[in-house]
């Protein structure tokens, strides 16, 4: 019987060598950012949609928050996070966003220690702002570049994201096209890959285009329409790079420019697309 015992005791120790009790991970409940606009940068409202994270230098994933990250390293520890967006709107393309600054914590990780962190973030260092079109004082698109004299961008309050004005378009048979741009062109873009980006706030009952003109100094112009907006019944939010578009044609000055038209033969009388928080930003 004493010898069973033994064996038994023998056996239990071996087990717990075997399968040593593993460590309790740091728990860190990651917040979404908190982002923070200075004077002269428009709205702060954004659509960050994932936080990207390192820790002492090593990464560790792409995480959308609320979320809680576990983590088994102990000691002396900085955890990284870069803001994430959906690069031109497109759900399998997220990217770290070059517009907005990173943010860093540092503690000490250990068995079941717990953390909330809440990164902050805003525009980097150095980021200019090419345009900026709130609607809230004027209305910067008025460069009519169609023919049809009932069709314009004007600025409304029928329906704004914040604030009490934004951009509206009506597309009717009368107003059948739309080829709309800002008054003032941004010159200063960067040609050498340096990002640019257009932010804006839309909704929609239709479909839209975003094209660019690029304009020569002697005053020659060129479009390239090179997105569609699809018709979205609730306010969203677009991130699209300008950066190779910018490089490709470089031209010393630029406008942003919106074009639609009304489907010959539709039975709705109408179809509105509403504009807001829009803005060119550069490094």
């Amino acid at each position: 019987m004493i010898w069973l015992v033994i064996a038994l005791a023998i056996g239990l120790g071996s087990c717990n060598i075997i399968n040593p009790e593993e460590p309790k991970p740091t728990v860190v409940h990651l917040q979404p950012f908190a982002f923070h606009i200075e004077s002269g940068q428009g709205s702060g409202t954004n659509k960050i949609t994932e936080t990207w994270v390192n820790a002492n230098g090593n990464f560790l994933g792409v995480f959308t928050p609320p979320v809680d990250i576990y983590y088994l390293d102990q000691g002396e520890t900085r955890f990284t996070f870069y803001p994430g967006i959906r690069n031109n709107g497109i759900a399998s393309d997220p990217i770290q966003y070059p517009m907005f600054a990173v943010d860093s914590f540092e503690f000490l990780a250990g068995e079941g220690v717990d953390i909330e962190i809440q990164p902050v973030t805003s525009y980097r260092t150095g980021t200019v702002f090419s345009l900026l079109a709130d609607f809230e004082l004027t209305n910067a698109f008025t460069d009519n570049r169609d023919t049809v004299s009932a069709s314009e961008l004007i600025r409304s309050s029928v329906d704004v994201f914040e604030g009490q004005y934004a951009g509206q378009i009506v597309l009717s048979q009368e107003a059948f096209f739309i080829e709309v741009g800002h008054t003032v062109p941004m010159s200063g873009l960067p040609a050498d890959g340096k990002p640019s980006y257009l932010e804006l706030r839309y909704k929609s009952e239709i479909e839209f285009s975003i094209g660019i003109l690029g304009i020569a100094l002697n005053g020659q112009s060129s479009s390239n329409f090179f997105y569609l907006v699809r018709p979205s019944p609730e306010w969203n939010m677009l991130y699209i790079e300008l950066t190779d578009k910018i490089s490709e044609s470089d031209f010393p000055a630029y406008k942003i420019l919106f074009r639609s038209l009304y489907p010959t033969g539709s039975p709705e009388p109408q179809y509105n697309i509403f504009l807001d928080n829009i803005k060119v930003v550069h490094l």
